[in-house]
């Protein structure tokens, strides 16, 4: 009995869907995370080095200057990660896994090198570029090497690397200030360049995507990965089946097939990391400004947050399989919500507990959209549009992130807060309504057996 091209394609990613977790899936959660990792530790390094810009271009009466400083590298991301997802559906993962942070590490270098306000703006819109490239890939990459069982915690230790880098960043950034403000952001910069020229190395044995290569034809190469990475065989039968269909391959017009055919969840993606890209960008970039705008400023109130973070990642990574992604995100828009509005709404003579209520607002982002975000995409879309849609999450949520990072500056604490408390409602909302549950199911259970994505509950 001849057997269809879907049970084709489950015969031969059986290995990889239903297997354990195997050395090489850790080695690719450490090689994708290492571009989150760079990413989270170059937004954040400069959030310490603000006063020091400030005083060196004299900036004080120029807010509107000193807030697209502060987000110029996110408006790269959102660049680069347009782009990205299209050129690494079309021309496979590895390539431009490797060529992006090339062009991170250049431009990294250039920023601490500038003269002027005007020069550091551009070079960090570059900057933002070079990592905006690596989004799209790393989600897809690591979704489509990962069994199904562990494949949420994998997702969620990926972007761990992004609050592990604050973390660092934090420490990097206060052990540098001795240096004097005026120049210690620029090593604050530069430093970046260090993770990223060790990524780079770590990521030139890289193998393609089995599910790309046999996305576009390339039967031979994908079984001989899956092989190799499974260190086990597929089975004669399987190979010759494979090898012999003879199906046409359907061209992909990948914005176009995102927004057209799968815009249920197009639009849930997009809006759920728009919302939480204000709440989070802002609360990252002004960190330090809203701890001080409650008597608490300095090393130890930034390390608290971004530990905290890393509690809730923890916690995600140790729930996600079993409690479920739509319940882990809304638990954590949730927190959220109740831990801003405290922050927001308590007297000042609750000072210690506004300081506890930020830090379980980073907690609760963990739990929820902080790791959600980067399940839900690679999750919801087929292996032919996976990585565009990436770029089309990271494009339009850190949209939010520039809009309201441009006018933060010039408002006051109060108003900074209640846009937050608006992101986080608003998230809450689209969570209940939309948020899918993917758990325990291959991504061709998702995202590819019916147009749309009509298979997730």
């Amino acid at each position: 009995m001849s057997k269809s091209w879907e049970e084709l394609k489950d015969e031969l990613f059986k290995n990889l869907n239903w297997g354990k977790s195997r050395w090489f899936n850790y080695k690719m959660l450490l090689l994708t995370g290492s571009g989150i990792f760079v990413d989270g530790y170059n937004i954040i390094i400069i959030s310490f080095g603000l006063a020091g810009i400030k005083e060196a271009f004299g900036l004080q009466n120029q807010p509107f200057t000193l807030g697209l400083i502060g987000i110029s590298v996110i408006i790269g991301n959102l660049i680069g990660a347009l782009i990205s997802g299209y050129f690494t559906d079309k021309l496979g993962r590895r390539l431009i896994f490797i060529v992006d942070l090339i062009l991170f590490v250049f431009f990294a270098i250039i920023s601490g090198l500038v003269t002027d306000a005007i020069e550091l703006i551009f070079a960090r819109f570059l900057v933002g570029i070079g990592i905006g490239l690596d989004y799209p890939i790393a989600t897809s990459y690591l979704s489509e090497f990962t069994p199904v069982k562990p494949r949420g915690k994998f997702l969620v230790m990926n972007i761990t690397f992004f609050n592990i880098a604050g973390i660092v960043a934090a420490l990097v950034g206060y052990s540098l200030l001795p240096l004097g403000s005026t120049i210690a952001w620029r090593y604050m910069l530069i430093s970046a360049a260090i993770p990223a020229i060790i990524a780079i190395i770590a990521r030139y044995r890289t193998p393609e995507s089995p599910r790309w290569l046999l996305e576009h034809g390339k039967k031979e190469e994908a079984i001989k990965v899956i092989e190799k990475v499974t260190n086990s065989q597929v089975s004669t039968e399987t190979k010759k089946l494979i090898m012999d269909a003879k199906l046409e391959e359907e061209s992909s017009k990948y914005y176009k097939d995102l927004l057209t055919k799968y815009t249920k969840w197009a639009i849930f993606i997009g809006l759920f990391y728009f919302f939480f890209a204000i709440a989070f960008i802002d609360s990252t970039i002004y960190g330090p400004s809203i701890l001080a705008s409650f008597g608490e400023s300095g090393l130890i109130g930034s390390i608290l947050y971004w530990s905290l973070f890393v509690v809730g990642d923890i916690i995600c990574i140790l729930i996600i399989d079993s409690f479920g992604r739509r319940n882990s995100t809304i638990t954590g828009w949730a927190g959220m919500l109740v831990t801003i509005l405290f922050l927001t709404f308590a007297p000042p003579t609750f000072n210690v507990l506004k300081l506890l209520s930020f830090i379980l607002f980073a907690m609760f982002q963990g739990i929820g959209p902080a790791s959600l975000h980067m399940v839900y995409s690679p999750e919801l879309f087929p292996t032919k549009i996976r990585a565009t849609a990436e770029g089309w999450k990271q494009g339009i949520g850190r949209l939010g992130g520039v809009i309201t990072g441009l006018i933060f500056p010039a408002l006051p604490s109060f108003d900074e807060l209640s846009i937050i408390i608006f992101a986080c409602f608003a998230g809450l909302i689209l969570s209940i309504l939309l948020a899918p549950e993917t758990k325990g199911k291959t991504l061709e259970e998702i995202s590819e057996r019916k147009i749309g994505g009509e298979t997730v509950s």
